[in-house]
């Protein structure tokens, strides 16, 4: 007889444990859903809030409210064929001194190094390789060798 109200005792306490277990699953259950609620009520604000910015947005776009704007807000006038010269005849740019290089200098330590300006090249994609500064000491002539290989020989038909 022990033994069964010993099972039974045991068999209650599991009972009740697992009502407790149940209990706390359908509690968690229950905040999951009402925190899905919440994100999906936040979600459909940011929505609308999204859907105003970009309609103000193509209300300042709008070209007959820019142009209004450009006539009222700056003096442009029509380009003169005067303005216009040919691209050669701009002055190059002066080379560039390091200003490091300058201060070490000026302590007596060193030598300033000039940074000689180098006239722009036909070819697109080695100028912006040595623009991003990819270019490496006597890259140039790899970069040309590999655009020949690609089969491309820069703009204007491989005149260089």
């Amino acid at each position: 007889m022990k033994i069964t109200r010993v099972v039974n005792v045991l068999a209650v306490g599991l009972l009740i444990g697992a009502a407790v277990y149940v209990y706390k699953i359908k509690y968690q259950a229950t905040w999951q859903a009402e925190e899905v609620a919440r994100l999906e009520r936040q979600i459909a604000r940011e929505k609308t809030a999204i859907a105003v910015l970009n309609a103000e947005w193509a209300h300042l776009l709008r070209p007959d409210r820019i142009q209004i704007l450009t006539e009222k807000n700056l003096d442009l006038k029509p380009v003169n064929s005067e303005q216009r010269i040919a691209l050669a005849s701009l002055p190059m740019r002066p080379g560039r001194v390091d200003s490091i290089a300058d201060t070490i200098s000026s302590l007596g330590l060193e030598k300033p190094l000039e940074i000689e300006a180098t006239p722009p090249r036909d070819d697109a994609i080695a100028r912006t390789i040595e623009a991003m500064g990819l270019a490496l000491p006597g890259a140039g002539d790899r970069v040309k060798s590999r655009m020949k290989q690609v089969g491309s020989d820069g703009p204007a038909g491989g005149a260089r």
